[in-house]
C-alpha cells in the first residue's frame, strides 16, 4: 500500500471517528439537558401544587371559623360532624341547622359543607314551617320569595366573610404558613414525583427584597439565584407577592445517577470505536512495515541465492575447461568450491522452511538431557574460523556448576551458533566475542556479548521480528534474512527458556539465554 493511500485512510477514519465522538457527545448533551427540563418541571409543579394546597387549607379554616362560630343568624342549635368515606380520614361533613322565627313561622335551613384534602363542597337545604297556622295570612308567592332571600343572604354573607378573612392584607406570611408544614407539604410532593433528595427552602419577599421564611440560612445565596419557584397564594388580590423558591444541593449528582447507564454506555462505546481505531491504524502501519520487511527479504533472499548459484555455475564451467583440467589442483578447488556454496544454499533454504514450519506450528523437538557446555563448545567451533579470518576471538568463560537441560541438540547448537555469527557480523573491526556460563536458582544461563556497533531501544524493540534488520551504519559486509534473531526466540520458547537483551549504541551488545536445568525426568 502507498503511503499517499494509507493517509487517506487515516485521515477519513479520523474525520469519522470525530463525527461519532461528536454525534455521542451531542446525544449526551441532550440527555442531560432533557433531565434538566424534566427535573425543573416536576420541581415547580410540585411548588405549584403545594402553593395550592396551601391555599385551600386556609380557605378552609377561615370558612370553619368564620361560619360556624360568627353567623349573623344567630348560634345554631346543632351542629353536627359525620366522616363521609372511612377510607378517607380527610373527608369531613359539616352540618349546620339554623331555626328562625318571623312572622309567625319558622324557617329551617341545612347547610352542609364536605372537606376533603383541601376542598370544600357546599351544599344547601330549607324549608319554612308555620309556627301558627291559623293566624298566618302569608301566600305561597311570599313564602317562597322569603326563603330565597333567606338562603342568598346566608350564602353571600359567608362568602364575604371567607373572603375577608383569606385577603386580609393585614396578615403576614409568617402568619399564613409555618416551616413545618411547609416541610412536610414540599416533601410528599417531591417524593410523589421521584424527588427523594435534600433541599432547602425560602419564602421570598421581591417588594421587600428579604426572605420571610427560610429553613437553611446558609444556603441563602443559592436560593436568591435558583429558578426553581412558585407564586405562593397566587390568587391573593391584596397585600405583598410572595415566592416559594426551593434549591437541591445535590441536584448533579441526582440528575447523573438518573442516566449513568447512558453515559457509560456511550462511554463505552467511544472507547470502543477508539480502540478498534488504533487497532485498525496500528494494524495498517504494521502491515505496512511486515510489507516494507518481506520486500527486503525477498531481495536480500534473491542476492543471497544468486551468489552462490552464479558461483556454482562459474565452477561447473571451469571444471568442463580441459586447461582447467589438466591444472594441478585446481579441479579439487572448485569442487570444494561447489560443496560450500551448496551448502550455505541448503542452510538459507532450510532456516527459510523452519520458519514457515514455526508459524504453521509444525515443528517436532526431539528433547534430551543435554550439557549445555558442549553445545556451546560446538557452536564456538562452528563460528571460529570466521571470527579468525577478521582476526577476532571468542572467551569461554564457565561459572556453571550445574549445566544440564532438556533440549533439541540441533535446535540448540543452531540458537548459539546464530548469536556468535551475529556477534561477528555486527562487530567493526576484530570481533571480541564473550560466552558466559552461570547458575541463577534452579536455571542456567548463557550470554554472548560483544562489542560491536551495539543497538537502540527502538532496534531492541523489534530485533526478534520475522525480517527486521539492524541498520548496521559503516558495517557494510552484514547478510541474511532477517530471519535469525526471530528463530531463536521462537527456539528458545519452544523449549521453555527465554531470551533478553540489552545494548547501547557504539557499546556492543549482550544476548543472555535462560533455560531451566533438567530435573532428571527425561
Amino acid at each position: 500500500m502507498k503511503r499517499s493511500t494509507i493517509f487517506w485512510v487515516v485521515g477519513l477514519m479520523s474525520v469519522a471517528l470525530l463525527g461519532l465522538i461528536g454525534f455521542q457527545w451531542y446525544w449526551i448533551d441532550s440527555v442531560i439537558r432533557a433531565n434538566e427540563e424534566r427535573f425543573k418541571r416536576d420541581v415547580v409543579d410540585a411548588l405549584h401544587a403545594v402553593s395550592e394546597k396551601l391555599e385551600r387549607q386556609e380557605a378552609l379554616y377561615a370558612f370553619n371559623n368564620t361560619w360556624f362560630y360568627n353567623q349573623p343568624y344567630g348560634q345554631p342549635q346543632q351542629i353536627q360532624y359525620q366522616q363521609v368515606d372511612p377510607r378517607n380520614p380527610n373527608a369531613v361533613t359539616f352540618k349546620d341547622t339554623l331555626r328562625s322565627n318571623e312572622m309567625g313561622f319558622n324557617i329551617i335551613f341545612d347547610f352542609q359543607a364536605i372537606t376533603s384534602d383541601g376542598h370544600v363542597e357546599l351544599i344547601a337545604e330549607s324549608q319554612i314551617q308555620e309556627a301558627n297556622p291559623q293566624t298566618t295570612t302569608k301566600t305561597p308567592e311570599i313564602e317562597l320569595l322569603e326563603q330565597q332571600m333567606k338562603k342568598a343572604s346566608i350564602k353571600s354573607e359567608m362568602v364575604v366573610q371567607v373572603i375577608e378573612n383569606v385577603l386580609a392584607p393585614e396578615r403576614s406570611i409568617m402568619a399564613r404558613v409555618n416551616s413545618t408544614q411547609l416541610d412536610s407539604l414540599l416533601s410528599n410532593a417531591f417524593n410523589d414525583r421521584g424527588i427523594d433528595i435534600s433541599f432547602d427552602y425560602g419564602v421570598i419577599s421581591p417588594m421587600r427584597r428579604r426572605f420571610e421564611l427560610i429553613n437553611n440560612t446558609k444556603s441563602k445565596d443559592e436560593l436568591e439565584k435558583s429558578e426553581l419557584k412558585a407564586n405562593l397564594f397566587p390568587n391573593d388580590i391584596v397585600g405583598d407577592q410572595n415566592w416559594l423558591v426551593v434549591d437541591f444541593p445535590e441536584k448533579q449528582r441526582f440528575l447523573l445517577k438518573k442516566i449513568w447507564l447512558t453515559m457509560a454506555s456511550s462511554g463505552l462505546l467511544i472507547l470502543v470505536i477508539v480502540g478498534s481505531f488504533g487497532y485498525s491504524i496500528h494494524t495498517i502501519l504494521r502491515q505496512k512495515k511486515l510489507s516494507e520487511m518481506k520486500n527486503d527479504f525477498i531481495n536480500n533472499m534473491t542476492h543471497e541465492l544468486k551468489t552462490p548459484i552464479a558461483t556454482i555455475s562459474l565452477a561447473c564451467e571451469a571444471l568442463s575447461d580441459k586447461e582447467i583440467k589438466q591444472m594441478e589442483g585446481m579441479r579439487e578447488r572448485y569442487l570444494k568450491m561447489i560443496g560450500e556454496e551448496n551448502s550455505r544454499l541448503s542452510e538459507q533454504v532450510h532456516r527459510v522452511l523452519q520458519m514457515a514450519a514455526i508459524d504453521r506450528n509444525d515443528i517436532e523437538l526431539k528433547e534430551d538431557a543435554l550439557d549445555i557446555k558442549e553445545l556451546v563448545e560446538l557452536a564456538v567451533d562452528k563460528t571460529s574460523l570466521q571470527v579468525e579470518a577478521r582476526n577476532g576471538s571468542i572467551k569461554i568463560i564457565d561459572n556453571a556448576t550445574d549445566a544440564k537441560v532438556l533440549a533439541d541438540r540441533t535446535h540448540m547448537v543452531n540458537i548459539l551458533t546464530n548469536l556468535l555469527d551475529n556477534a561477528n557480523k555486527y562487530s567493526e573491526g576484530a570481533p571480541e566475542i564473550t560466552v558466559r556460563m552461570f547458575n541463577r536458582g534452579n536455571t542456567i544461563n548463557v550470554t554472548v556479548q560483544d562489542r560491536g556497533i551495539g543497538m537502540t531501544k527502538e532496534a531492541i524493540s523489534h530485533i526478534f521480528q520475522k525480517f527486521y534488520r539492524v541498520h548496521t551504519g559503516n558495517v557494510h559486509n552484514v547478510k541474511g534474512f532477517g530471519l535469525g534473531l526471530a528463530y531463536v526466540k521462537n527456539m528458545i520458547e519452544l523449549q521453555h527458556g527465554r531470551i533478553a537483551v540489552s545494548s547501547e549504541p557504539g557499546n556492543g551488545s549482550k544476548f543472555t539465554i535462560t533455560l531451566p536445568l533438567n530435573d532428571g525426568k527425561a
